[in-house]
């Protein structure tokens, strides 16, 4: 395929997604409009008919919610991540390896969600004033928690791992790893291409836990130096402490959005004419208010992930010292994972957690080219 046709391959690509993204936020209100209006009556009477005991009937009450939300937004998660990934040629799974894996995810996001439900009504009831702050100290703590250990603990479930037969690869990543100062307890490849065409690299947990999981497709497919590159980069956000910071906003939001839902709280009990905040109708307009702040805040985040993307780019250019290898990888990750090379500006300010693509090259080039007339000028 030629570079004229991927460009347009690409830019399809993002434009679908992105249609499904906003068809998605749509059907999201619609669908907690549909449960708060007319199904959470029932639903909560139905749950302390089964059982009178609260938390055991908000467990039923939250189980059935998630389970219609689920159901009812099903359709499009088969179309965005299976119908549209086999479209293009990105994902190598027949339709039950995907189902397989969907159930999974929809699984472990049931059982988070509810114990998350559960600890936000328990902080209600036995917290009335400070259940704000209790319940956002508490989301903090479980964040540090899972960013430590959840991803050590999900990959398996999801890949495989496959033996690192290149001893000069495990080499040269504990190598690079020395140069930045990162402490490594292993590094792993993972069954990727079973599952997609994409490539990634990632460094997972914290402290004694953190280890470097390579994708197969990107240590079978790319050369030495562009693996190098992907893996500093990811050694620079270690370096600069980015999931520290990551969690440390979050915090702060967490805190933020939960005092400002305490605010209009006692108007919210009023109006839809509930008993309480611990009234388990309101779950779905809960829902609703904590969906429209991470949205106002939405640019503001990407913006800030960003901004350590770019900081990440310029560490691993300055640990490799190969700013053409750099610049080669992002060139052949945009054309494997079909990304959009120049998104327009509001496309970039509220789906973009990484600089585009042309951005990317654009500084490494920058770099390349002030590194060659500082030699040229010793010269």
């Amino acid at each position: 395929m030629d570079g004229g046709n991927r460009t347009t391959k690409n830019k399809q690509y993002a434009a679908l997604k992105t249609r499904i993204f906003i068809i998605d936020l749509f059907l999201t209100v619609f669908l907690l409009a549909i449960f708060q209006f007319f199904l959470a009556r029932p639903a909560a009477r139905m749950a302390f008919e089964i059982v009178p005991f609260f938390y055991a009937a908000c467990l039923i009450f939250s189980c059935t919610f998630l389970l219609f939300m689920y159901l009812g937004s099903f359709p499009l998660r088969l179309l965005s991540s299976f119908l549209v990934e086999k479209q293009f040629g990105l994902s190598n799974q027949d339709f039950g390896a995907w189902f397989v894996d969907e159930s999974k995810s929809a699984g472990l996001s049931l059982l988070l969600s509810v114990i998350a439900i559960q600890v936000f009504y328990a902080a209600v009831r036995l917290f009335p004033e400070a259940w704000w702050a209790v319940t956002a100290g508490i989301w903090v703590f479980f964040s540090v928690v899972l960013a430590r250990f959840l991803p050590v603990f999900l990959i398996p479930i999801f890949y495989r791992y496959l033996p690192i037969d290149d001893p000069v690869l495990r080499e040269r990543v504990m190598s690079l790893a020395s140069s930045a100062r990162i402490k490594l307890m292993d590094v792993c490849r993972i069954d990727f291409s079973r599952k997609t065409a994409k490539a990634n690299a990632a460094v997972v947990g914290l402290g004694r836990t953190r280890k470097v999981i390579l994708a197969d497709t990107l240590t079978d497919k790319f050369t030495p130096a562009e693996v190098d590159a992907v893996v500093a980069h990811e050694f620079g956000h270690c370096r600069y402490r980015h999931t520290w910071q990551l969690l440390a906003l979050s915090g702060v939001i967490t805190l933020a959005g939960f005092f400002i839902l305490s605010l209009i709280a006692k108007n919210m009990v009023a109006l839809m004419g509930a008993s309480g905040l611990s009234d388990l109708r309101l779950l779905p307009a809960l829902v609703f208010l904590v969906m429209l702040f991470g949205l106002a805040l939405l640019p503001a985040q990407n913006l800030f992930s960003r901004v350590l993307e770019r900081q990440a780019d310029r560490f691993a250019i300055a640990l490799t010292g190969d700013p053409e290898s750099f610049i080669s990888v992002m060139q052949r990750l945009a054309e494997v994972n079909l990304a959009e090379a120049n998104p327009s500006l509001l496309k970039k300010i509220f789906l973009y957690t990484h600089p585009p693509v042309s951005e990317r090259i654009r500084m490494a080039e920058n770099i390349r080219n002030k590194n060659g007339e500082k030699k040229e000028s010793r010269a």
